[in-house]
């Protein structure tokens, strides 16, 4: 398994992932800061990560769970309080963030996609991009693993 993945934040940095032995390895292509400098078709599929994805080891998980599904994009755990505010600014109810699940990277794209955002923006925003590009996104996974250690 060989696949493009875009670290996306003030830059855009190019990896070539592969699999190996059930582990990933992450090979960098370099650091472009023009979208358009990306020499790869438009229909190139390619998986986007920026700051709306967790960390390791869930991140190596997310990836791995992602590019062997059907699945376009993952989900994550709503981290902050989560508030309904009517039109004057109030908070009238106090959510619980439990029941809640945000959009996040790792996602699939396409090269495409990625020069057509930044056709139109200059800075990059998931939100925006998710926006731009609802239709592709028709599938997501929550992923809930059994178990993963996390070193502190």
């Amino acid at each position: 398994m060989q696949i493009l993945v875009l670290e996306i934040n003030t830059s855009i940095t190019l990896f070539n992932l592969s699999g190996q032995e059930g582990s990933l390895k992450f090979e960098n292509l370099g650091e472009f800061e023009d979208s358009n400098q990306l020499n790869f078709s438009d229909d190139t599929e390619c998986v986007i990560i920026d700051g709306t994805a967790p960390e390791e080891p869930k991140l190596s998980m997310l990836l791995s769970n992602l590019i062997s599904s059907d699945y376009k994009i993952t989900t994550n755990n709503v981290t902050n309080a989560i508030k309904k505010i009517n039109t004057d600014g109030q908070i009238v109810e106090h959510l619980n963030r439990d029941e809640y699940i945000r959009l996040s990277t790792p996602s699939k794209a396409t090269i495409g996609m990625i020069k057509s955002y930044f056709d139109k923006y200059a800075v990059w925003s998931f939100n925006k991009f998710m926006a731009l590009n609802s239709s592709y996104y028709d599938q997501y996974k929550a992923l809930e693993p059994e178990v993963y250690l996390e070193s502190k």
